[in-house]
């Protein structure tokens, strides 16, 4: 399989020479402006173009993106905060931080793609397979860095990435480089190699960070970096099971498949496979510990695991990595437009009172719908595209009040899924979860708190029990609510808990 990667054109009679030598690279980073990191990712930025744009002997140029390298993953860091758990649409500043962070990493790619070429090129390596290693590790780790930020703002990385990518994993298959050793400060005990770094991104994708909130994205990043070393990659073969068994076409510019889900014969040449089958086993266990209140003992998750409710995101990769999704309603294609109340306390004064007056701290702030555009509709919901016009912010996991031009009364659905397309066109999936809905008032007996609430009605034939939905901490089960309705005051108990998002919980109840 040829290779062929994306690299900018070289400056023949550069008017500035690559800096290379050690002490001013030194010089360089100490003079960084850390407490700017647009302004100090700007400035690597440059320093590294300079360095993409010339002729520059191997080593001199590994050295010199090696010594950037820890600088640049500060740097990111202090990027990350600024974009990380934003609403959708991004503000421009929130796009500036990630555009930076992208631009940064782009160039640690090509340089590192350089570094490449330059050692297939030399005539004489004794250590090929080792240095190809450590090239193309940093190579992929720029681009799973670049990934990351686009599945942090919801836009799908591109299919040059994804070529690329394989293109570098291909290399080093070739040069029998995939499993060796390298050194790493960002994994566990400082060791890593291709196969790893790779294996991580496979799996991120995977993991459909579509449909996560951005901070469960960078959750699952932190986790799969830690038990990425459980799944497996491997040549083509007999298939017992296909259950966890995905394919990776290394010749093409597409993620993983299910394997089930592959319609072409594979190619033994250029196509492997990824098994996850014992990386459920190991994501089960940790389920199965902190379900019963244990943290596992071996490092994978924080200590603040058990609070932070990461059993509902291990149940979810354990269900990705254990067998291929099916989809349960088929959709049609409307052209249409509905309103939206996005968040609970949207939803709540909508249904509560429609588009009237609410008094929030001090100031009069009207309440309105947000209208969009119906891409197509199921016996489960609607994809939905923002009009430009439309002043709505969301997050993956609101709560949305929905009502299109047919219906009287609002709807309750979730927002599942997110996306960004090329024309920064905001996409998003809505999952109904109950045709009528009541907004009420939660109260705590013995104390003054109190919280906006919805209440959905028992669907008997989807054996639905009643349900009453609150903000995220608001109570937990066992707890004692007055439940304020129109005309009626109900005393209840919390039970089991129904479903948690990073923005709400529901929760079954008995009344007292």
């Amino acid at each position: 399989m040829p290779i062929s990667l994306k690299l900018p054109s070289l400056d023949n009679n550069p008017i500035l020479l690559a800096e290379t030598r050690t002490h001013k690279i030194a010089e360089f980073i100490q003079k960084l402006p850390f407490s700017d990191p647009i302004t100090a990712a700007t400035d690597l930025i440059d320093e590294l173009q300079i360095l993409n744009s010339q002729k520059v002997a191997f080593t001199n140029r590994f050295n010199a993106l090696e010594q950037y390298r820890p600088t640049a993953i500060q740097i990111y860091q202090d990027l990350l905060p600024n974009f990380n758990s934003a609403s959708l649409p991004l503000t421009k500043n929130e796009q500036v931080f990630a555009d930076t962070a992208v631009q940064l990493w782009q160039e640690f790619a090509y340089g590192y793609k350089f570094a490449l070429i330059d050692l297939q090129n030399k005539i004489l390596n004794i250590n090929n397979s080792k240095s190809t290693a450590q090239v193309v590790h940093r190579a992929i780790h720029a681009f799973k860095e670049i990934a990351l930020v686009h599945h942090l703002t919801y836009r799908a990385p591109s299919t040059s990435l994804w070529a690329e990518l394989h293109q570098l994993y291909y290399c080093a298959l070739q040069q029998r480089a995939e499993k060796l050793a390298v050194t790493d400060q960002l994994a566990a005990n400082n060791v890593s190699s291709v196969d790893l770094v790779y294996t991580q991104m496979l799996l991120m994708a995977l993991a459909d960070p579509q449909h996560l909130a951005n901070t469960d994205i960078l959750k699952t990043d932190t986790y799969l970096s830690n038990v990425a070393e459980h799944a497996e990659l491997r040549p083509l073969g007999l298939i017992d099971n296909s259950a966890g068994v995905f394919l990776v076409k290394l010749d093409s510019d597409k993620p993983p498949v299910p394997f089930v889900k592959n319609k072409e014969v594979p190619n033994g040449e250029t196509d492997i496979l990824l098994v996850t089958v014992n990386l459920a086993r190991q994501i089960h266990q940790h389920l199965t510990l902190l379900q019963e209140g244990i943290l596992p003992n071996d490092g994978y998750l924080p200590n603040y695991a058990i609070e932070n409710h990461y059993a509902d995101l291990l149940s979810r990769l354990m269900k990705n990595f254990g067998k291929a999704s099916h989809r349960v309603f088929t959709r049609t294609k409307k052209s249409d437009g509905v309103e939206l109340g996005v968040g609970l306390m949207v939803a709540h004064h909508l249904i509560n009172e429609g588009n009237e007056h609410l008094n929030v701290t001090n100031s009069v702030v009207t309440i309105k719908p947000s209208r969009w555009q119906v891409l197509n509709v199921s016996a489960g919901g609607y994809a939905l595209r923002k009009f430009s016009t439309s002043q709505a912010s969301v997050h993956i996991g609101d709560v949305v009040a929905v009502k299109n031009s047919k219906n009287k009364l609002w709807e309750l659905a979730v927002l599942r899924w997110a996306n960004l397309t090329q024309l920064n066109q905001l996409d998003v999936g809505l999952e109904l979860i109950s045709p009528s809905v009541t907004a009420i008032t939660a109260r705590f007996i013995n104390s003054a708190i109190e919280g906006e609430a919805l209440l959905l009605p028992e669907i008997s034939g989807l054996k639905q029990a009643a349900s009453v939905l609150m903000a995220r901490g608001f109570c937990k089960p066992d707890d004692i609510l007055k439940l304020e309705l129109p005309n009626k005051i109900s005393k209840i108990q919390i039970g089991k808990l129904v479903e948690r998002t990073n923005r709400f919980e529901r929760f079954q109840f008995s009344l007292i």
